[in-house]
């Protein structure tokens, strides 16, 4: 999508995602600093997105609505079956990693989730949604104010408070794709006196799993694609594995392979593999132990999964405050979150041994094998986390030039995960010992069950003050100076039996860590004239942990031309490693990657080369070092008729020694590029891979990033035909540097490859007349292409379409759609999906809303 079709789109609707530049307020604190202003301008982007932009959207959480931004235009991860992650939900400004988005509560940092990122990014979804007031979103480097984290932006979660009144709203939505719903109910009550004011609000919503087999993308798929009459495994089969009963034949000879003769297969599938919609029949082995392998039993575990874990949330929000006097304010908030999660897997798949006496091997003796255990039944994951968020403290006036605040913060994350009927190595070799014979007590000795225990703890103490320091010809010169410190507290528990590697299908190591931190920052903001503003920050923060990091900013604000306001800032900032990278448990993935170098040893070309699952095992790093970056921002926006503004900004970033996770797939590269001599890739005896160590280090390549972000947003009242509210969104990426192979130096622009388009717009319409209001909006992303082939994607867009009725004093109800057209996320050639953290698979969702305010 060009300039002109984002000026073609813009003027007839809009995004919820425009700069707000039209309203002022008395005394506001900005995000982005601490200085109390008397507007709401600043020399950094500040993107704001309402509560009523969100209902527009048909948002249900926070994740949702951060999710469509333009700003996060490279996907984000989203609540994922299956693990001890799967109910978390994070935002990735500007692609730059979640890690480097920090994410507040109410202008002060929460605790990060234990189960992904060590603590280093926010679940939103334990972020109360109906009691949301506003996101205001920094689209700017902020260590400088805020430390670590804040890379590529901040992302200022604001509740609602000081409320008076009642509101009850219940909302139900049902999925056209499968029978799946959505239900939620909040209740928001608060009172507000001379001196105190009180508000309370209590949610709840749930949200059914998504099953792989109800997508016909994601549902398992194996045909004769070639018409040779056989099926080969992995490159004419989706959603199917090598585990399922395959054998490593014993009377293998290493004779010339002879289809008729099994005792030149390498591998041969057991007794009875026909095809039950489970197991698939006899698939040829060549993609995975290597060219005239033999064949094997596989298993169509996509038909069993569920692809996004179902949620159950329920958080509540208090915020109070009490003046003792004119001069002194205490206050006092807290989040209350639970969620709990439900994902499954396919019955447990591992390595392992085939009795004698199993019916379905046909050799009388014991063979080695990789297997399905589908007697113990499908593995399902119950995770429950649980946020505690507390802050309590004062704001009080010294004089007319001096004022200060002191807080404490509590938050704290448990996160537990439960798994059911994985497979138990030690019963296995109990029924080998005991030679159990009896079914019941045979399967019953295989089952385990798994827990993680994660927690992530954060113990917080603030003081800050304000100084007022001498009047300037544009206005008062003030500053902000604080002193903060916390603890953190970091664990990872697991289970002792996967600890020891004795349950199959699952992995891991317990892992603790902790760290104090100590932060030492100023701000000043000097109104030069009436036209000229300057502001500075800078911030020292020491870790115990890894070292100090010192953070700069200047910034300018430029308005001496009638209705046109510029800006210009540029920053250094810092992130720490997360506590899970540096301590963090190893722990067991079946990744998905594409061995190039199998292919090649076996004669196959790059281009047939397919992605297979391998067991991947992720480690920690403890010589991690802090990354460092720069950033350059610089706009305007311009008021080209009353109430209309259009505004542009260009931001750069160059993000140094930062921390890469290592995949399968980087390893399978280096492994391809060193001739198999990577010691993190373990092969078999036919060469085929049998595990891969991943993990995380310090990239040893300085990379860029480049966009420009544009926005239009402005109303019109008409006579008769009510009133139009529009705005709109567009990013364009100019630049991504990525490394083009793993560990070689060489750097790649990704823009406009696949999951890097140049363009993310977002576009809505709000319409209002009488007791009747509707509302439109569309997601735009940009076509894109294949990186390894010459595949184009087109671009992708979907609608959001709903219509209310306000019945005064009997409330407001309200009808719509989320993707109104019920479109499936992108898909490859072969009907696949290619991009699932920013392609939904949701599909349309038809809701009912009902709200009423006492």
């Amino acid at each position: 999508m060009g300039i002109g079709a984002f000026a073609a789109i813009m003027p007839f609707a809009g995004s919820a995602y425009a700069q707000d530049n039209s309203a002022e307020v008395d005394e506001v604190i900005v995000t982005g600093s601490r200085i109390k202003r008397t507007t709401n301008s600043e020399s950094q982007s500040i993107i704001t997105i309402s509560s009523e932009d969100m209902k527009i959207s048909g948002d249900v959480s926070v994740a949702d609505a951060l999710r469509s931004s333009t700003l996060n235009s490279l996907g984000s991860f989203r609540e994922s079956s299956g693990s001890s992650a799967q109910s978390n939900a994070t935002v990735n400004l500007r692609g730059a990693g979640a890690g480097r988005t920090l994410v507040l509560i109410n202008g002060r940092r929460t605790v990060g989730s234990p189960s992904l990122g060590g603590g280093g990014t926010v679940n939103l979804n334990l972020i109360p949604f109906s009691f949301v007031d506003r996101l205001e979103i920094i689209a700017d480097g902020a260590s400088a104010v805020y430390g670590s984290d804040a890379v590529a932006g901040v992302v200022n979660v604001i509740l609602k408070s000081g409320y008076d009144g009642m509101t009850f709203t219940a909302r139900q939505g049902d999925r056209s794709k499968d029978d799946g719903s959505e239900q939620s109910f909040s209740f928001l009550v608060g009172a507000s006196g001379d001196r105190s004011s009180v508000t309370f609000g209590l949610e709840h919503d749930s949200r059914d799993p998504i099953f792989d087999k109800d997508r016909s993308y994601t549902a398992a798929r194996y045909s004769d694609l070639n018409g040779d009459g056989v099926i080969e495994g992995y490159s004419e089969t989706e959603g199917v594995s090598v585990y399922g009963y395959t054998l490593l034949n014993p009377t293998y000879t290493g004779a010339d392979f002879d289809e008729n003769d099994r005792s030149t297969w390498y591998v041969t599938p057991g007794s009875n593999c026909v095809d039950d919609g489970s197991f698939t029949g006899e698939m040829k082995a060549d993609q995975v132990f290597g060219p005239d392998s033999g064949y094997y039993c596989g298993y169509a575990y996509a038909n069993v999964s569920a692809n996004r874990a179902s949620m159950e949330r329920t958080n509540a929000w208090i915020s109070s405050t009490f003046e003792l006097n004119d001069d002194i304010e205490l206050f006092a908030d807290a989040v209350l979150s639970n969620n709990e999660s439900f994902g499954r897997y396919a019955p447990p798949a591992a390595p392992g041994s085939a009795l004698a006496s199993d019916p379905r091997n046909p050799y009388g003796e014991s063979v080695r094998g990789y297997f399905r255990w589908v007697d113990i039944g499908t593995r399902d994951n119950i995770v429950n986390d649980t946020l505690t968020d507390i802050n309590i403290g004062m704001r009080a006036t010294v004089s007319d030039t001096l004022s200060y605040e002191a807080y404490y913060t509590y938050s704290d994350y448990r996160s537990s995960s439960i798994g059911m009927y994985y497979l138990s190595y030690g019963g296995f070799a109990e029924n080998v010992a005991e030679d159990i014979t009896d079914y019941d007590t045979y399967v019953a000795n295989l089952k385990a069950t798994t827990l993680n225990d994660d927690r992530m703890n954060i113990q917080k103490v603030f003081f800050g003050a304000q100084w007022d320091m001498f009047e300037m010809d544009g206005g008062t010169a003030s500053s902000y100076f604080a002193v903060e410190s916390w603890d953190v507290n970091y664990s990872a528990l697991v289970d002792a039996q996967s600890e020891a590697g004795l349950v199959g299908g699952s992995a891991g190591n317990s892992a603790t860590g902790k760290r104090s931190v100590s932060a030492l920052s100023a701000e000043a903001i000097f109104p030069v004239n009436d036209w000229l503003e300057v502001d500075t920050a800078i911030r020292f923060d020491d870790y115990d942990d890894f070292g100090n990091a010192t953070s700069p900013r200047v910034g300018v604000k430029f308005t001496m031309i009638p209705k046109l306001e510029l800006k210009m800032s540029y920053g250094q900032g810092f992130r720490a490693p997360d506590l899970s990278d540096l301590y963090g448990a190893t722990s067991f993935s079946a990744e998905s990657a594409t061995d190039y170098y199998g292919c090649q040893q076996s004669g196959v070309s790059e281009d047939d080369c397919n992605s297979r699952q391998f067991d991947t095992y992720i480690g920690s790093n403890p010589n991690l070092g802090a990354e460092s970056s720069e950033t350059l921002s610089f706009g305007g926006t311009y008021e080209f008729m009353d109430g209309w503004f259009f505004s542009a900004n260009y931001f750069t970033m160059t993000l140094e020694d930062a921390v890469e996770y290592v995949s399968a797939q980087d390893m399978l590269n280096v492994d391809y590029n060193t001739g198999g001599n990577n010691p993190a890739v373990t092969r078999g005896g036919n060469g085929g891979v049998t595990r891969i160590e991943a993990g995380y280090q310090n990239a040893v390549s300085e990379v860029e990033r480049e966009s420009l972000d544009f926005a239009l947003n402005g109303s019109i009242d008409t006579d008769g035909f009510g009133s139009f509210v529009m705005a709109g969104s567009s990013t364009y990426y100019t630049k991504y540097e990525t490394e083009a192979v793993f560990g070689s130096g060489e750097l790649t622009d990704a823009v406009g490859l696949l999951g890097f388009p140049e363009w993310r717009t977002n576009a809505a319409i709000r319409w209002n007349m009488g007791d009747w209001s509707a509302s439109w909006s569309a997601d735009y992303i940009g076509e894109s292409a294949s990186a390894v082939s010459d595949t184009k994607y087109k671009a992708y867009t979907t609608h959001n379409v709903a219509v209310s009725y306000d019945m005064s004093d009997m409330g407001v109800v309200r009808v719509g759609a989320n993707n109104v057209g019920n479109k499936d996320p992108l898909l490859d050639k072969f009907g696949s999906q290619v991009d699932e953290y920013q392609y939904s698979l949701t599909g349309r969702v038809i809701f009912l809303e009902y709200s009423i305010e006492m």
